[in-house]
């Protein structure tokens, strides 16, 4: 059991400088560019729920991270402050698709301690106030580690496509009408003299405000993609991530310049992540196609970079199955 010598620190990632040691923390539970302390403070600045950021350590080390947003029962300031009311939200900075949290391997009763642990601080530091803990992306076997009394119902999955062997061995998986559809798009987009395609960091390829326009408009399509209060839209947050090394974009321009579509990966050693996918109505220059043509390339860059598969993240669920992935039973619960 971990109840001696548990230690938490907690950070508000828009008001605290970053952790001397986070980077290595960041590397060793594997989490992804949208957790880098710059990214992650300009999604709280670009509207996202203030962040309470809490890392447990026992006498050998770290052994557990939590990000929660401070969900107010109004709309907050812009300061980043955590407010006296509300509830904790725990996913990850930005995305509906991640947990919020990292656990180091132990057992389940070590787990539990952890969580625990976590909810004390955080009650220490907000106040009685803030009342419940919401958690989102919950496995199968998560809720085991959950203190009671809790809520839970199923949400939903997790769309990952696993790496097959070859691009030809995913495309044999399909079925024969959308493989025939999905080589009918790849000869359009080679065939369409007024279409250009690049890949490469997002800034060097599409600009934070081209980018976080295509993300408003694929959020009035989809009204419930990533939350009302997510960051992730806005050109603030869009700039956090333009010349890293680790975020990258496929941009798709007509020959005049214009931003066709756009998608945006967030990489890792062995799961990189389909962070976002925008792209222009027909009606004002767009192509239906580009988005299969996009996958097609998501699978490409699995087979070629030789990693264990991809997040394709959530929503239309059945058209990614149809595509090859594999949908991952997901849960919320409330923990009081």
């Amino acid at each position: 059991m971990l109840t001696e010598g548990l230690s938490v620190r907690l950070h508000n990632p828009v008001a605290d400088p970053e952790p001397a040691d986070w980077a290595a923390l960041r590397r060793r539970a594997g989490l992804r560019a949208n957790w880098a302390w710059p990214v992650m403070r300009a999604g709280v600045r670009s509207g996202a729920d203030p962040l309470l950021l809490a890392v447990l350590s026992d006498v050998e080390g770290p052994v557990g991270l939590v990000a929660a947003s401070v969900v107010p029962p109004r709309r907050r300031d812009v300061s980043g402050r955590w407010p006296r009311l509300g509830y904790l939200h725990v996913q990850a900075p930005q995305s509906s698709a991640l947990p919020g949290w990292w656990l180091a391997p132990s057992t389940v009763d070590d787990r539990r301690d952890v969580v625990r642990a976590f909810r004390r601080a955080a009650r220490r530091a907000l106040g009685p106030g803030v009342a419940g803990v919401l958690w989102r992306q919950l496995g199968d076997d998560d809720q085991a580690w959950l203190p009671r009394p809790r809520y839970a119902r199923r949400t939903e999955p997790l769309a990952v496509l696993d790496a097959p062997a070859s691009v030809d061995a995913w495309l044999a998986g399909l079925r024969k009408k959308r493989r025939s559809n999905l080589r009918h798009v790849r000869k359009l987009v080679a065939a369409d003299p007024d279409l250009q395609v690049r890949t490469g960091p997002v800034g060097d390829v599409v600009t934070p405000a081209e980018l976080a326009h295509l993300a408003r408009l694929n959020l009035a399509k989809h009204p419930g993609g990533g939350g009302p209060r997510s960051g992730h839209r806005s050109p603030l947050w869009q700039e956090s991530v333009a010349f890293r090394d680790d975020v990258h974009a496929v941009a798709y321009r007509d020959s005049a310049g214009l931003l066709l579509g756009a998608g945006t990966i967030l990489d890792h050693p062995t799961w990189p992540m389909w962070l976002s996918w925008g792209a222009l109505p027909v009606d004002e220059g767009g192509r239906r196609h580009l988005y299969f043509d996009l996958f097609w390339r998501l699978v490409d860059r699995v087979v070629e970079g030789r990693a264990a598969g991809m997040v394709l993240g959530k929503g239309m669920p059945d058209l990614k199955a149809d595509l090859g992935a594999r949908l991952v039973p997901q849960h919320a619960a409330v923990t009081l």
